[in-house]
């Protein structure tokens, strides 16, 4: 019972999570129209509104996960060793590997799935509406670290004060992939959150799984120019991906045996 109650919670806060987003993201837009006298506004300005309400909410939901990280349970690793050069560079092969694996597995399995595909490309349009700098630095930076805030760092922190690792892995990482609104990216959102949840557990600090999201996203960003299929053969891809994923992942269990997963 006493668990149910805690997963049900930690639901319940993520859920407010998403809402406190949405109404910043109200607040700032009505106070702009106000200001400005502007009624509607360009993609270009909803999404400028749309980076200043994130970088709000991420200070707000900074001061929460810190109730957490004061109770012991999390950010148990000192700064210096997750910022060392070694873990970086295992960091950088799980999310660059990631990336990689993901991208050309999408690419092969396209033209079996073109409905489901259209509405994905629709989305990931949306995302790239906008300057190339402001893209880059909301995909790159912020979209990291207010989603491992959210996902990682308040629900999963809360679910693992009275679930298991796996089951509160899979159910952030659920979360996760629905929290994208997309059934395509839904499905692979669910399997990066599986290994930011594992990342995040093995190091006990969130600072570990938003360099992982950063450089998945920042490669993926990179992909944009440098298009599977054209300059970089699928196959390749994705046996390069799989190889730099599986083997940032034992690299990454090796430096971190320290941690003991209950």
């Amino acid at each position: 019972m006493k668990r149910a109650l805690i997963i049900l919670q930690g639901l319940f806060m993520v859920l407010l999570s998403f809402v406190i987003v949405s109404f910043i993201y109200t607040i700032v837009t009505s106070i702009f129209k106000l200001i400005t006298g502007i009624p509607d506004m360009n993609p270009q300005l909803d999404y400028c509104i749309m980076v200043i309400s994130v970088m709000i909410s991420i200070v707000l939901f900074y001061l929460w996960y810190r109730r957490y990280a004061n109770k012991g349970y999390v950010e148990q690793t000192e700064i210096k060793d997750t910022i060392a050069y070694k873990n970086i560079g295992i960091y950088l092969m799980m999310g660059i590997g990631c990336q990689l694996f993901v991208s050309g597995v999408l690419v092969i399995i396209r033209p079996l799935f073109d409905t489901l595909f259209s509405s994905y490309d629709k989305t990931i349009n949306s995302v790239f509406a906008a300057d190339t700098i402001i893209v880059a630095v909301y995909v790159i930076i912020l979209a990291p670290i207010v989603e491992e805030l959210m996902l990682r760092g308040i629900l999963f922190a809360r679910l693992r004060h009275g679930a298991s690792f796996i089951v509160a892995n899979v159910i952030q990482a659920v979360v996760f992939g629905i929290y994208h609104w997309n059934i395509v990216q839904g499905i692979y959102a669910f399997g990066i959150g599986l290994l930011l949840g594992f990342v995040y557990e093995r190091t006990r600090t969130l600072l570990a799984p938003i360099f992982v999201h950063a450089f998945i996203n920042g490669f993926g960003f990179l992909l944009q120019w440098l298009a599977l299929g054209k300059y970089i053969p699928i196959q390749l891809a994705v046996i390069a991906g799989g190889g730099l994923l599986f083997g940032g992942i034992y690299l990454f269990k090796k430096v971190t045996n320290y941690i003991v997963e209950v």
